[in-house]
This record gives structure tokens, sequence and C-alpha cells, in this order.
């Protein structure tokens, strides 16, 4: 055969071959010692790893701590910041630290920041002195103003971070505003969610209103109109015309209207009672009900939701307590809260439990000192290592089809666990529960209403500079390394997100659709492609 027409050949036969051909790095056994050791939480025995030979190990090492999170390792990833002579080993140690979020490495950052001589890792240095920060840096990032938007970015993304932990100011406030409008497009929607968070709570309409007119980019318009947006109040129904709305209908029209009359209020009740009923409609009835109900019969819903066995009416009740401890007949609602903590399944229903030790904490009971998930669910790397490093999945909703790609690279535990379920049908037939405007859509609840799980729970994943972007995918969770099978698709920039909710793919088709999605709409069939 001619040297042309098999060159030829070879193309055709590439460009028809499977999409996801190329292996993942996780050939490499000894890196996989280190995503070993991050899973487990093994902070001893990773230690040593930081000054590993091979840089790539170096980078892998530090990058545990940010999803393990342990203080002991601060002075460790100090040294790496001091002596490693490669750049992306300290870019990785800075970002661990800022992760760990411990003021004790405050001063090691601040020294790190002005001793930095490769300039692309001072921005992500600045943001990790904004995850430790505390009031007494305020003023350094008063002080300090970048004409180069890297630094600016960093600078951005620093009070961002200082502001999530609460420590604000006016002179800040006032900076971030005017980024509003800034020739970068990134920096003005990092700052229009920095200005949302901080003004949405004052009830300044004004000059939310102002600021909207005078903004010249449709994210940040979307982002600051969420302060003054409203939710239109249902009218009022027929008993047959609720009945002809499917179950999430009835969930988001109970969820928004705002008053009620006798009979509907009543309506409710029945609603909460019948356990013939969607347990979404039930839990939203309950919420309503609770919410507009004193004394006895307050005690009376709570008392029934406590002993109903169902983890989303405990979840609810255990809130409600926490709420209104103060009227509450504490010598009988706090032994029967131990009673429902005695009796949950754990991981399984770990959010239930947080919320009842929480609850038990506000009745006068035990302090509650956090919930740390045992290890349960080890990463299955023979699994791991069969997934092509650009492996994809194709959902198909009833609106039309949504394509990922999967990041087994970055976040190879959750990755592999989301893929099982794929290969398993889990996911077929699945809801999409809650859809929250200019944030999220959430599906794979196996009860459907955003309180299922099953009897695992996997470890947090942060081990890397994944952002949450526009149609970025994550895990929902109840707190770090609780995450399980529900997983969420982001509307837009979502930078809160970052670092506290494993990102595991990315929409790379289909965001027409995702912005489509309605709560009750429905997973079809989820796929490899």
């Amino acid at each position: 055969m001619p040297m042309k027409n098999a060159i030829i050949l070879l193309l055709l036969i590439t460009a028809c071959g499977p999409k996801n051909e190329g292996p993942n790095k996780f050939s490499d056994d000894k890196l996989v010692k280190i995503y070993e050791l991050q899973d487990r939480r093994d902070t001893k025995a990773l230690l040593p790893l930081l000054k590993a030979k091979k840089e790539s190990h170096r980078i892998a090492a530090a990058l545990a701590f940010a999803s393990i999170q342990d203080t002991l390792a601060v002075p460790y990833l100090n040294q790496m910041l001091q002596i490693d002579q490669d750049p992306m080993p300290r870019r990785a140690a800075a970002f661990a630290l800022g992760q760990v979020g411990n003021t004790k490495a405050l001063g090691i950052l601040i020294r790190a920041f002005d001793q930095e001589l490769f300039p692309p890792n001072r921005p992500f240095i600045m943001e990790a002195i904004g995850k430790c920060g505390d009031s007494s840096t305020l003023k350094l990032f008063e002080e300090n103003e970048y004409e180069d938007f890297a630094l600016q970015m960093g600078w951005a993304y620093g009070v961002f971070r200082l502001g999530q932990k609460g420590y604000r100011s006016e002179a800040l406030n006032n900076r971030m505003m005017k980024l509003l409008n800034d020739e970068n497009k990134d920096l003005a929607i990092l700052a229009s969610h920095y200005v949302y968070r901080d003004l949405r709570g004052r009830g300044d309409l004004e000059l939310v209103d102002s600021l909207i007119g005078a903004a010249k980019y449709d994210e940040v318009k979307d982002r600051l109109g969420l302060i003054t947006s409203h939710k239109a109040e249902g009218e009022n129904l027929k008993r047959e015309e609720f009945d002809s709305l499917n179950n999430y209908q009835k969930i988001i029209l109970i969820r928004d209207k705002k008053s009620w009359s006798f009979l509907e209020y009543q309506q409710l009740v029945k609603l909460f009672y019948d356990s013939t009923k969607h347990i979404g409609v039930r839990s939203a009835s309950f919420s309503h009900i609770v919410a507009n109900s004193h004394g006895d019969s307050e005690n009376t819903y709570i008392d029934f939701a406590l002993k109903s066995g169902d983890m989303a009416f405990q979840s609810l009740a255990a809130n409600r307590l926490r709420e209104s401890h103060l009227n509450t007949d504490k010598g009988t609602m706090l032994p029967l809260l131990n009673q429902v903590k005695s009796q949950l399944k754990l991981p399984q229903q770990a959010e239930t439990y947080i919320d009842v030790c929480k609850a038990i904490e506000a009745l006068g009971g035990d302090k509650f000192e956090g919930y740390q998930p045992e290890y349960n669910h080890p990463i299955d790397w023979e699994f791991v290592k069969t997934i092509p490093a650009n492996q994809q999945v194709l959902i198909k909703t009833n609106k039309g089809n949504i394509t990922l790609q999967l990041f087994v690279e970055d976040a190879p535990g959750t990755t592999s666990n989301f893929l099982k379920l794929v290969d398993a049908n889990f996911y077929d037939g699945k809801y999409f529960h809650r859809v929250v405007p200019q944030f999220v859509i959430q599906g794979g609840c196996p009860r459907g209403d955003g309180w299922g799980s099953l009897d695992w729970t996997q470890r947090s994943e942060f081990s890397n500079y994944q952002r949450y972007e526009t149609g970025t995918v994550g895990v929902a969770s109840a707190g770090k390394d609780t995450e399980g099978v529900q997983f969420f698709i982001t509307h837009c920039p979502t930078p809160h997100l970052d670092g506290r909710y494993s990102i595991f793919a990315r929409v790379i088709d289909g965001m027409d659709v995702v912005n489509k999605i309605e709560v009750g709409d429905r997973m079809l069939k989820v796929e490899r492609i």
C-alpha cells in the first residue's frame, strides 16, 4: 500500500475510534499511594512525601493536604514554601495552607508572598492569605493595589475569601463595588458575588437598583438582581386543581405560596399525615404548617415527625426545635431527640444525625463537636486505572442531552464512584429535585426529595485547582467527607463553593439544556460515551 494511502487509512481509523482512549495518570504506583493516603487522611505517612524526589509526587503530596486540612501539616508545608526549588510544589503548598484555613499559616503566607520569585504563584498565595485571614488581615488588603491582572484577581479572591469568613470593611466593600464594571469580565463577576453577599441583608434596595442599572455585564446584573427578586405568591387553588399538579409542582407551590386560607392550611395538615403521598410533598407541608403553628399544635406536629422514622421529617423537626428552643418543652423533646439520635444509621443518615445533634445542644443537651465520618468506602484503584483521562458521560433528560467531561485525574474517588453508578444504571429515571435560579440544578437522589443516600460516604477531594465556573459538576454533601450519590451542575460561576464541594466534571455540551431544567425533570438515561 502506498505510504500516502496508509496515512489516510490510519487517520480514518483514528477518527472513527473511541473518544476515550488516553490512559490516566494513575499508572504511577507512587501517585496512587499518595492519593490513597489522602483518602485515608493519613497525615503522618504523607509528610515524608513532601520531600519526594519526583516533582509531581511532591505536588500531589502537598495538594493532598488541601483535602485533609490537618493543622499538623502547616510547618511542613511552610518548609516546602521556603526551600523547594521548583515553583509548582510551592504553589501547591500555598494552596493547601489556604485550604487548611488556620491563622497559624497567616504569617507564613505573607512572608512567602514577599519572597516568591515566580510571579504566577503570587495570586495563589494572596487567595490563601484571605482563606487564613482574620480581622487584622483587612488592613493588608486595604493598603495594597495592583495593576497586574493576575494580582488583581488574586487580591479580589483574597478579599472574597475574607468576606466568606465574615471579615469585611467599608473600604474593601467600596473597592469591590468599583470592580463591578471592570474591563476584565471575570473580575467583575467575582466582585458581583462579593457585593451580593455584602448587600443582600442590608435592605438598601435603592443602592442595589443603581448598581444594576450601571452594570454592563449581564452576569453582574443577574447576580445583583437576586437581592431584589421576590417569589410570586401562588394563586388560590381549588382542590381539584391542586390534585392535578405533579408532585414537584405541588412542592413548589407549597414552598412559594405566602398566604393560605384556613381550609388550604387544613389541606396541608392532611397531606403531612397521609403516608400514601410523596415524601417531598409531605415534607414541604410539614415545613409550612410547623412554621405557622404554636404551642401544643406545633409540639404535636414535631412529635409526630420525630417519631415517624423518616429522616427528612426528623431533620426538619430538629431544625424547627433549634429555631424555637426557648419556647420548647425540653423535658419532652430532649429525650425524644436523644432516642432519634441513637436509632439513626450512619453514614447513610449523616445529615439528619447532624441536625439532631445540633438540636440536642440547643436544648441544653450534649455539646455537638461535629460529625467525623469513619472511613467506609475505599477507592477501587483497579477500576480507576481503567477510566480514560478524557472520559465523557451523556445525560439524556426529558429536556435534551447534557455531555459531561469527567476529571478522573483531579478527583479519582469521586469520578470512579460516579462511573460505577452510571454503569449500574443507578441514575436512569432519577429526578432533578432541586433547581435554584442563577445557582444549580441538583439530582440523583434515590428518594427523589433530596434526603436520599446509599450506605456509604466518600471523602471530599479538593486536591486540585478546579473552580466552580458555569457548568461545573460537584457532589452534594452535609459537610466535609460526607459526599454520596447526589450531584449538582452550576448555572454560573459560584466561587463560594470552591474548596468546599468536590468537583468531578464539567458540562462541555448542553448548557442550554441545563438552563431549561425545572424541578421534576428526569434523567432518562445516563451513560458513558
